[in-house]
């Protein structure tokens, strides 16, 4: 009979730990949700230039020599530097041989074609290249590699940030992504989880220009930084104490010497 107790609660012991296993690989797993469907995906996002960007524009043609009066990134004047065209707050670049340039609410793509059809009356077969020189997302906490990672054709998605970043271990959440957006003068706040299919649908899921990302710790990582803070400050109080019980006995020592 006692041999039956302790095969049950052996057998129970194991039944429950499956299970706790069950629920963190579920707590871990991307998409966990997803069954077999065909998901209609949100427009793709297309960024658009803003006031303080700066963007790249570079200049070639068939005669080489004649795009070089396009391509003054290396002058220090007129707005044109080695980091690309600074937008003005009227919404235009100082652009040599033309002047200035409306490209506020543009796209990189119309900026290109704007600039293909006005150089195309003074160099053969001209092509030209523009991208965000400054474009940038944010990314921080518990990933593999937090930092910035550089947009030149502002476009990257949330799945794609990750990646880049290392990916997210078992200490962090998934269920529970801050995103940081500013637009419009205004900081919006967001939380999203990507365990979800239905991230898919998120206007979080393509990012902006300059959108900062945080993943949370996992309460069992919190636990493990506050166990080993509390194990190091014991350790050093201990040290401590010991230095100067030592001292003590040492004093009481030499003085009971003489």
């Amino acid at each position: 009979m006692r041999n039956r107790l302790c095969l049950f609660v052996a057998l129970f012991a194991v039944l429950l730990s499956s299970c706790n296993y069950q629920r963190k690989l579920q707590e871990q797993l991307y998409f966990n949700d997803a069954l077999d469907s065909t998901q209609r995906m949100l427009s793709r996002y297309s960024a658009t230039i803003k006031v303080d960007d700066r963007i790249s524009i570079q200049v070639s043609a068939l005669n080489p020599e004649s795009a070089i009066p396009y391509n003054l990134t290396l002058a220090g004047s007129g707005g044109a530097t080695t980091a690309g065209y600074l937008v003005e707050r009227d919404g235009t670049i100082l652009y040599p041989q033309f002047g200035k340039l409306a490209v506020e609410g543009k796209t990189l793509t119309e900026v290109r074609s704007m600039l293909l059809d006005s150089l195309a009356r003074f160099l053969v077969d001209p092509i030209v290249t523009v991208q965000y020189a400054n474009a940038k997302i944010l990314v921080m906490g518990e990933v593999g590699h937090p930092g910035v990672i550089q947009i030149p054709d502002g476009k990257l998605t949330l799945l794609e940030a990750i990646t880049l970043s290392g990916d997210i271990p078992y200490t962090g959440r998934k269920d529970n992504i801050l995103i940081v957006r500013e637009e419009n003068g205004q900081r919006d706040f967001a939380r999203v989880d990507i365990r979800s299919h239905n991230i898919y649908k998120s206007p979080y899921y393509f990012l902006h220009q300059n959108d900062l990302i945080f993943v949370e710790p996992t309460l069992q990582k919190i636990r493990q930084q506050s166990n080993q803070t509390f194990l190091t400050n014991l350790t050093l109080i201990t040290t401590i104490v010991s230095v100067i019980s030592s001292s003590l006995a040492l004093f009481i020592f030499l003085k009971a010497v003489k």
